[in-house]
């Protein structure tokens, strides 16, 4: 009797922990996916593609922050390369560029990760408010990863968007080192 009441529990035991591994399926083939739908750099360059080894290419700076109810995203934005706006800037985190002197212009761009609470609403108004930017002169070289990085400076507490006074912006390349900043007296403030 033992035996056939141990068999039944273990055979209770692995119907139970079908829906469990099912679910851990679904949401590993969720996280893979999303892994493969990584959007593709901004070509930032008139005429025909080039290979990759031909151009540089620029990332945005992304982090977050967090207090005790919500969660922030903070990124780098870019709104043109030289002479050339960029539409739907909100959508190009990384852009390829010619090699040579490029202007660039970049705005902070902060965000939800989580709508929580009042939040929203310091979103909208921090979204009414006249764009944080500045432009950064890059001597781009063939086959180089540059990073445009920032610092939000506030004069308040630092989940606090009504308090932030300023963006610094500057450029790395892929071995940290700074290749471009923007003089200070560049920087468009919010007061």
């Amino acid at each position: 009797m033992r035996n056939n009441s141990a068999l039944t529990l273990a055979a209770l035991s692995r119907k139970s922990r079908r829906p469990l591994l099912v679910s851990l399926a679904l949401l590993l083939a969720c996280v893979l996916g999303a892994c493969a739908s990584v959007r593709e750099p901004l070509k930032a360059y008139a005429g025909d593609p080039l290979p990759e080894s031909e151009l540089a290419l620029v990332s945005g700076d992304v982090f977050y922050r967090k207090d005790w109810l919500n969660s922030y995203v903070d990124s780098v934005r870019f709104i043109r390369v030289d002479d050339h706006q960029i539409d739907n800037n909100r959508a190009y985190d990384e852009l390829f560029l010619q090699p040579g002197s490029r202007e660039l212009e970049v705005y902070y761009s902060w965000g939800m990760g989580a709508r929580i609470g009042l939040a929203p609403a310091m979103v909208n108004y921090a979204a009414s408010r006249e764009a944080i930017s500045q432009v950064l002169i890059l001597e781009a070289k063939a086959g180089e990863h540059y990073f445009v990085r920032m610092k939000p400076v506030f004069s308040g507490h630092g989940s606090d968007i009504n308090s932030l006074d300023y963006v610094e912006f500057w450029v790395e390349d892929s071995s940290g080192r700074v290749v471009s900043r923007a003089q200070k007296d560049e920087i468009t403030t919010n007061t």
